[in-house]
């Protein structure tokens, strides 16, 4: 009975988290395409908490992702493992980066890239 009420009262955060899982395994996006928007807007997370949780999230997410597409045979190890050690460095400067920079140039900074990924992708090469 306990159980129930814990998934009941948090069922729109558990959505969340189905959502995000099931798009980022879908397109290899990271968490945060999907979780920090969702983050901010349906639970009022302040950008710098939703990118640190996000963050958090999607560990498990991209371990079951990535160990599906291995099995799948969809991934290159080689250039993974290469790409894995500037994104470790990078990640470390980017977080730094992120908690110098108020709120308000972050969330600007974060929609605009998506702006420009989505008109990309949109509209091609």
């Amino acid at each position: 009975m306990a159980l129930e009420k814990i998934i009941c009262a948090n069922a729109p955060t558990i959505g969340i988290g189905l959502v995000a899982g099931i798009v980022s395994s879908m397109f290899g996006v990271g968490g945060g395409i999907i979780l920090v928007p969702m983050l901010i807007f349906l639970l009022n997370f302040d950008i710098h908490e939703a990118v640190g949780t996000s963050l958090l999230i999607i560990i498990p997410t991209v371990l079951v992702g990535a160990y599906v597409h291995y099995r799948l045979g969809n991934v290159n190890l080689v250039v993974a493992l290469i790409v894995i050690v500037g994104a470790v460095i990078g990640a470390w400067i980017g977080a730094h980066i992120a908690e110098m920079t108020q709120s308000v140039y972050l969330e600007k900074a974060f929609g605009l890239l998506l702006l420009l990924i989505s008109m990309k992708m949109i509209l091609g090469k």
